[in-house]
């Protein structure tokens, strides 16, 4: 059976009721908007990270069908029998909206259209659904058209910019995760990994200690000092009197910290600023990864044995006991 039909030639196309009308009708012109909308939600879904978000796209898809259906009607009710837009459905797109936007940081300017491929064509879908509410008001100028549609395809856009928002989201998300595999893989690829040498012993976690705590004492600033080893466990945390509280959390972190990204943690705070490899480290690791100074790590032989993670001071005061800890055993820098 051939697909074309010839009718159209003349540059005229039938309504579902029969009637001709010319393909630049406003009826034609919004629903032949939808239906361009209707391909780009296509490669949206296509695209996706989310399956959340696929399912909700392909959803969309169906019911821009309906919407279609409707504007082609010369009725300005829907049948019984057809199925329509509803607020139901803009109740779903609100939801998905809450969703989205609750996963991702706030903004309070313009933001450039993507940076990874799904959220790019999810803002080409959104400048899309605005055409298509452009050419409705126009058609709603003529005819009544439903409010309910009105609001539909308002808050559609809405919802397919903070999709765009949560794929940028993810998209740097495993970025980050990619970062830091890339990083843990080459330290454990390292060729004295077979050879690695044992971890502190007794006798210069004392000394660690030690100096910490004297250094600290010299300078008046009371701390927490923690120790870690290589697999980030802790060996020793040790609390002065009257360190701040915060700092018992803070200082096993950043030794942590030390140990999980093979750097001191202050040299870690240039990598997490917007636009940086690491952007957004610190939120998807929920707290754990410390990106301010006092945190460093133990090297033996090229190899990290551990980490060493000050809290209680200033950022510097806590870099200046660090270093003095680590120069009392001789383990300031990798080798």
């Amino acid at each position: 059976m051939a697909i074309y039909t010839r009718t159209g030639d003349a540059g005229t196309t039938a309504l579902f009721s029969g009637q001709r009308v010319s393909k630049t009708h406003p009826r034609v012109e919004t629903y032949g908007t939808l239906d361009e909308l209707n391909s780009a939600l296509s490669l949206c879904a296509c695209a996706s990270r989310s399956t959340e978000s696929r399912t909700l796209l392909e959803a969309i898809e169906l019911q821009i069908f309906w919407f279609s259906a409707e504007l082609a009607s010369e009725s300005e009710t829907p049948s019984p029998k057809q199925r329509y837009i509803s607020t139901e459905e803009i109740e779903a797109l609100e939801l998905a909206i809450d969703q989205a936007m609750s996963r991702v940081d706030s903004v309070h300017s313009f933001i450039l259209p993507g940076r990874c491929e799904a959220a790019a064509r999810l803002h080409f879908a959104r400048t899309l659904a605005r055409r298509a509410e452009r050419r409705l008001v126009e058609l709603n100028e003529q005819m009544n058209v439903r409010q309910v549609l009105m609001r539909y395809i308002n808050r559609l856009s809405d919802c397919l910019f903070a999709l765009a928002r949560l794929e940028d989201h993810l998209a740097h998300q495993e970025k980050v995760i990619h970062e830091v595999a890339v990083r843990y893989r080459a330290a454990t690829q390292s060729p004295h990994i077979n050879n690695a040498p044992q971890g502190l012993s007794f006798h210069e976690l004392h000394q660690l200690a030690k100096a910490a705590l004297t250094r600290a004492s010299e300078i008046g600033v009371p701390v927490v000092v923690s120790v870690v080893d290589a697999q980030g466990i802790v060996m020793l945390t040790w609390r002065m009197p009257d360190a701040l509280l915060v700092s018992s959390d803070l200082a096993p972190k950043k030794a942590w910290t030390a140990v999980a990204m093979k750097s001191a943690t202050h040299e870690l705070s240039d990598a997490v600023q917007p636009g940086s490899a690491l952007y957004g480290l610190e939120a998807h690791m929920e707290g754990k990864v410390v990106t301010f100074g006092g945190g460093f790590p133990l090297w033996r032989d090229g190899n990290i044995i551990g980490g060493l993670g000050i809290s209680g001071g200033s950022v510097e005061q806590d870099m200046d006991i660090a270093q003095t800890a680590l120069a009392a055993i001789n383990m300031g820098k990798k080798q």
